[in-house]
């Protein structure tokens, strides 16, 4: 993830580091870059990187090869990438914060994922991974009753992806076996309408929720 390495780092981290490059260089390190040589190596969050930068991964592109920090030798890597971010590149390109050439060197396949509120028939499957994903961490099975998957796929997901992980998260740490919709999040309970409400469910007792407007 390129965004959550720090900018004075990420070199280091991807191509690697010769003995005494930095304060703190006790010894020779291998990067990311090389260790994927033969395999491949995938750039998550790519617009968050600098320019500078950039250009170090352009070379390593169209060379294949890299220089690790504080040395003069080149070292020969076969590494095949994958670059995604959540931003529009091209717009990026627009702004001066991602280099053009760079945007058409990785640009051999692109797939562009709509954001979730795009693809709501994948909610219902999405979540239901994720349900599988937090079993095998230790977290009790858990299935959602249909009014909380209807709230899930009413909701926007502004934060795509990542969003929905949490909630169902945080859904089935509340829930015993069956998920309701007063376990999902409050901000997704009551978005987008005021007149959204939940009947708390109890012996008896049904969900009431309105349609979203």
């Amino acid at each position: 993830n390129c965004g959550a390495i720090p900018t004075e780092l990420i070199e280091s981290e991807l191509f690697g580091h010769a003995k005494g490059s930095f304060t703190g260089a006790d010894r020779e390190r291998m990067g990311m870059w090389e260790e994927a040589t033969g395999g491949t190596l995938f750039l998550d969050e790519i617009t968050e990187t600098n320019p500078l930068f950039q250009v170090k991964v352009l070379r390593a592109l169209q060379e294949g090869e890299i220089r690790r920090v504080g040395s003069n030798r080149n070292i020969k890597v076969d590494v095949r990438v994958i670059a995604a971010s959540n931003r529009d590149i091209e717009k990026e390109v627009e702004k001066g914060k991602f280099r053009q050439d760079l945007m058409y060197r990785l640009n051999a396949v692109t797939i562009d994922l709509p954001p979730l509120r795009d693809r709501k028939e994948d909610i219902p499957i999405l979540a239901e991974h994720f349900v599988h994903k937090a079993e095998s961490s230790g977290t009790n099975s858990s299935k959602f009753a249909d009014e909380a998957l209807e709230i899930l796929q009413n909701y926007d997901w502004p934060g795509n992806i990542r969003e929905l992980e949490n909630a169902v998260l945080h859904a089935i740490t509340l829930s015993d076996d069956i998920v309701y919709p007063e376990h999902l999040p409050s901000r997704i309970r009551y978005s987008g309408s005021e007149d959204r409400r939940s009947v708390a469910r109890g012996n008896g007792s049904e969900y009431s929720v309105a349609e979203k407007d």
